[in-house]
């Protein structure tokens, strides 16, 4: 604690203290004025707001009253169903980028057979390795 703290807690004391013991001079018919008006603020406060918190015993109740048997606990059905719910959604996702995958592969594969079939490509191209090099540094410079 820094020294500008500590005064201002000590000044602090020292009003409270202060405040104090000049209650006992002020009239009865003030007090009960000043009780009267805090009163109502502290009614007129608004409550605190606390977070929303999950029941599942409540919640559940209806499901109780129904099933004797029932515990409240998922059972083994409902755990297969979610399983089986995450392994669709992760078969799927995987599937879709397969898909996109293979979509810019043949994209990239007709752009190659459309240059080649137009006859744009310098006889060189043809005879070096590098051929899909060439033609993706010829595609960076036409954008």
């Amino acid at each position: 604690m820094n020294r500008q703290t500590a005064n201002e807690i000590r000044f602090a004391y020292k009003v409270k203290q202060a405040l104090y013991e000049s209650t006992e001079q002020i009239p009865a018919d003030r007090l009960e004025r000043l009780a009267a008006a805090r009163k109502a603020a502290l009614q007129k406060q608004k409550p605190e707001r606390t977070a929303l918190q999950w029941n599942t015993r409540a919640a559940l109740s209806g499901a109780q009253s129904s099933n004797p048997t029932f515990s409240g606990e998922p059972g083994w059905l409902s755990r297969v169903g979610l399983a089986f719910c995450l392994m669709l959604l992760v078969g799927t996702t995987v599937v879709g980028l397969y898909k996109a995958e293979q979509d810019n592969r043949i994209n990239d594969l007709a752009e190659i057979d459309s240059g080649v079939l137009i006859d744009t490509l310098p006889i060189s191209a043809y005879a070096d390795h590098g051929f899909n090099a060439y033609l993706q540094r010829t595609a960076l410079r036409a954008q």
